[in-house]
């Protein structure tokens, strides 16, 4: 074999560096804009479609509250009553059992303590309540009880705390 080959049109090419590809025209941005477009309509397209049906869907029934749901009377949200009895009657679950019946939301019914587990006697019967919001609720259940004071105090946790004292006596029926 020769080492020397004769010189031809490919010697004679110009040398040039850099990327070895076809220019883009005015058509080819186009096309490659349009590309991207379409695209990202259809993911944005997809990802609305897939939280519509989400939101229609009852996958989040147990999770979510319903917005167009109407409660019936029975389950709607009345706030947690607690009663507890300061008098020393054991009246709590009577007065409780009168609550519940009347559709309050019972929540417990117990004996007055104080931090050392011991009995509290007090001698008016009031109704306790952590906030002004609760006041008509609290005022409904004063006139089952035989009207007793509402007072508003962030002393127990609950929203309504009826605390029976000395001077209740469980209503006749």
């Amino acid at each position: 074999m020769a080492k020397k080959f004769p010189i031809d049109e490919f010697d004679s090419a110009a040398v040039h560096g850099g990327r070895h590809r076809a220019r883009r025209t005015a058509k080819d941005r186009i096309f490659e804009w349009l590309r991207i477009v379409i695209a990202a309509a259809l993911v944005a397209g997809l990802g609305y479609g897939v939280l519509k049906f989400v939101e229609n869907s009852n996958v989040f029934d147990g999770y979510l509250p319903s917005s167009n749901s109407s409660p019936s009377a029975s389950a709607q949200s009345l706030p947690e009553v607690s009663v507890l009895d300061g008098g020393g009657a054991e009246l709590a679950a009577p007065a409780g059992q009168l609550l519940k019946d009347a559709g309050f939301n019972v929540t417990g019914a117990s004996q007055l303590v104080d931090a050392d587990k011991k009995p509290v006697a007090i001698e008016k019967t009031v109704i306790v309540i952590t906030d002004e919001l609760f006041r008509a609720d609290a005022e409904s259940i004063a006139a089952k009880l035989g009207s007793p004071a509402v007072i508003v105090s962030p002393e127990f946790a609950g929203p309504i705390t009826v605390v029976l004292g000395a001077d209740y006596v469980l209503p006749a029926e």
